[in-house]
């Protein structure tokens, strides 16, 4: 029997500050305000390999797959767009260089890469394939309650500031009234995070009391950051603007997440860097980002902050800013 396979990669991203906004009665219309980053480590934060046989558009597991819901929702919306993914089953292999459910983005990248790998198996061609797959990630993402505005930043790449909520207009049939900006530096920094589950977005996001305080606080930073242009003389502010919104959601309080901040300090200290700690929207995580984009980090900064942070418990990798967030 003939098989047709494909693959593509997707970087991660960090939400360092939001605004949820999901009233819209269209899903492409649902997202968020906010501002990020979209990382990867050596390796694209997820690659997806497909390959499909004749069939009627389910997935066939090989063992264990937990990412077979998010994976099935992809099939069933690109569908719509792309009617001939429903004439194969497929066996879909993913793998993450970061953790999943840890605030690196990883059902987005997840939901991006399988809907572009699909359509690379299926023979679409790049220019259509390329929208189709953001506009199908996010209304996935919308489905399961997934993140909120991760699509819209990787659809920039880089430091994002999403402006609007909702899908970008990725095409002009495709996407939504989101509107995003972005900027790109060269520039390499630290994750670190527990290593174990961690609550999935939508007990945030659905949680109306929670949901209304991070619109509240995350609305009260973005006054400011969403005024002037949007480039790298911007970098304090970023790095202001999310500290004290994580401090006034209550997110830093909740879930131990001033425990990794009181880490993170330590090892800062210790390893006397110019950085400061920042959490990863919605994971028990942390970036560190250096306080000067120019200085940045050195190699023996990063090998020092790594072991220290190992030394405490925490799983910790290099990670840097990605511009080309879908290949």
């Amino acid at each position: 029997m003939t098989k047709i396979s494909g693959q593509a990669a997707s970087s991660g991203h960090i939400t360092l500050l939001f605004s949820v906004h999901d009233d819209d009665a269209e899903l492409i219309n649902q997202g968020s305000r906010g501002i990020g980053l979209c990382i990867d480590p050596i390796e694209p934060t997820c690659q997806i390999i497909v390959t499909g046989e004749i069939g009627s558009g389910k997935i066939l597991e090989k063992s264990q797959n937990q990412n077979l819901t998010l994976q099935q929702t992809v099939i069933d919306t690109l569908s719509q767009l792309v009617p001939s993914v429903l004439e194969y089953n497929w066996q879909i292999q993913q793998s993450c260089g970061l953790p999943q459910q840890q605030g690196f983005g990883l059902s987005a990248a997840g939901a991006l890469a399988t809907a572009h790998a699909l359509q690379r198996a299926l023979g679409v061609e790049e220019q259509l394939a390329h929208p189709q797959s953001f506009h199908v990630a996010h209304l996935v993402e919308r489905k399961l309650s997934g993140g909120l505005g991760d699509i819209s930043a990787l659809w920039v790449g880089g430091v994002d500031l999403r402006r609007e909520p909702g899908c970008p207009n990725v095409s002009p049939k495709l996407g939504g009234s989101g509107v995003v900006d972005g900027w790109y530096s060269n520039l390499n920094f630290l994750v670190a995070w527990r290593d174990r589950t961690t609550r999935h977005t939508s007990a945030y996001i659905d949680d109306e009391e929670w949901k209304t305080r991070i619109r509240i606080r995350g609305e009260e930073q973005l006054t400011e950051l969403k005024q002037g242009v949007w480039n790298k003389s911007r970098w304090g502010e970023i790095l202001a603007s999310s500290t004290s919104f994580a401090r006034d959601s209550q997110l830093a309080s909740d879930a131990g997440r001033t425990e990794l901040l009181q880490i993170a300090d330590s090892v800062i200290s210790f390893t006397q860097v110019q950085a400061s700690p920042h959490l990863c929207m919605l994971g028990e995580s942390i970036v560190i980002l250096p306080t000067s984009l120019e200085s940045g980090f050195k190699n023996d900064e990063m090998l020092r902050m790594i072991e220290r942070f190992n030394l405490m418990g925490l799983k910790s990798v290099e990670v840097s800013l990605s511009e080309n967030s879908l290949r």
